[in-house]
């Protein structure tokens, strides 16, 4: 027998859970907490008291805000006798409304000098408040004052390191932060393993484990069709909510692709509209371009949902969500050869980082849609939430 924080006695004897083949082991008994009042033991007897840093999901993050909601409402459908406290944004938290039992932190992130305080101090403050077993960030940066033994952060893709030329000076210098973070953490997890591969070539030494993205979140979409009205029967859908995401490659490409097809750039806003509005201009596409800008929730479900085909033009990606859903709903995806995540998605249409050959592919897989949309497998988010409980520190 031994003796937990509270003085309470437990038998000596790890929990063990297998997932996939693989035996995890549960965090340690000296640090579970007794059952909440009125709440429940999970399966192997124990509940975690756990705090999720999600203050990397912006409003305007695309794949890090669906990452967090996606994490943070399975975990409270597969795991909901633990105690969650979350700290992120008011953006993230409007999102989360409808989700029960989750104590939420509210920290402005929008800005990288209010981000930085709230990851660094805020959330291992809630951590020891909260008398976490768990201090998880869903980002590259969790603090170094949460103990190593139970502080986690995510490890999406070391872009700024490998294209510094895409990002501001101030967005460089909030990244230096991420190379302590991944030596400081008692894990990092990663989405892929191009991501574990890159972490250990930028931080040797940093302990790491693979925990993929899901793929099924569209399996809870809701869907407004009537968006599509103004869309048109056939199009096609590319990203422009980053720079590296290189939809002036997909336009570029449009002239080679069929007159009845249009194509949506999603996500674009500012100056870079702008920009991207011009750039269709010159092309002599700007009649078949359209620039919806940040879509609702369902307005972007439907538009995956009824596209033709995806395209992800990327210049470097940790994972390429995206895909994911194309896979989901059988549709056909073109991705550029230098994305990073070819391995993960063996089924898109590779093209050359060339409008022609893009043009080309975009074709390819629009004909390879309409022939057939076979139904794919795909990896749970119920099995990323469980791999992330029940890793060992």
């Amino acid at each position: 027998m031994g003796t937990r924080d509270d003085g309470v006695p437990f038998p000596a004897v790890e929990a063990r859970v297998h997932i996939d083949g693989e035996v995890l082991r549960e965090i340690s008994p000296a640090r579970v907490h007794k059952p909440l009042a009125g709440g429940t033991e999970t399966g192997n007897g124990c509940q975690m008291r756990v705090v999720i840093d999600a203050l990397g999901a912006t409003r305007f993050s695309g794949g890090m805000m669906l990452h967090a909601m996606e994490i943070i409402r399975t975990w409270r459908e597969e795991f909901p006798a633990d105690r969650m406290t979350v700290v992120g944004g008011r953006a993230l938290q409007q999102k989360l409304v409808s989700v029960p039992d989750i104590k939420f932190i509210v920290w402005n992130n929008e800005h990288v000098a209010g981000r930085s305080v709230g990851q660094l101090f805020v959330s291992p403050l809630i951590g020891l408040l909260q008398r976490a077993d768990r201090v998880i960030s869903l980002s590259p940066i969790v603090s170094p004052l949460v103990p190593k033994s139970r502080s986690i952060c995510f490890q999406h893709d070391w872009r700024h390191i490998r294209r510094p030329e895409e990002f501001s000076t101030s967005q460089k210098l909030y990244r230096k932060l991420w190379v302590l973070s991944a030596r400081t953490a008692g894990l990092n997890a990663c989405i892929s393993s191009k991501a574990e591969y890159e972490t250990h070539q930028i931080a040797p030494g940093a302990k790491t484990k693979i925990v993929p993205n899901g793929w099924d979140h569209a399996r809870r979409w809701d869907f407004d069709d009537s968006f599509l009205s103004g869309i048109g029967p056939n199009y096609v859908v590319t990203y422009g909510h980053h720079n590296n995401k290189r939809p002036e490659l997909v336009i570029d490409a449009w002239k080679g692709v069929p007159k009845e097809f249009n194509l949506v750039v999603l996500g674009a806003r500012g100056e870079y509209l702008k920009y991207l509005e011009k750039y269709a201009s010159v092309a002599g596409v700007h009649d078949r371009v359209i620039f919806p800008g940040f879509v609702s929730d369902d307005e972007y479900h439907s538009l995956v949902k009824w596209a033709s085909c995806i395209v992800l033009a990327s210049s470097d990606e940790g994972f390429g969500l995206p895909i994911a859903e194309a896979e989901y709903f059988a549709i056909p995806a073109v991705v550029t050869e230098d994305i990073g995540v070819l391995n993960i998605f063996p089924r898109a249409v590779v093209a050359k980082v060339e409008p022609a050959d893009i043009g080309k592919a975009i074709n390819t897989a629009i004909t390879k849609g309409q022939e057939s949309r076979k139904e794919v497998e795909f990896v749970s988010w119920v099995d990323t939430v469980k791999k992330l409980r029940y890793v060992n520190i």
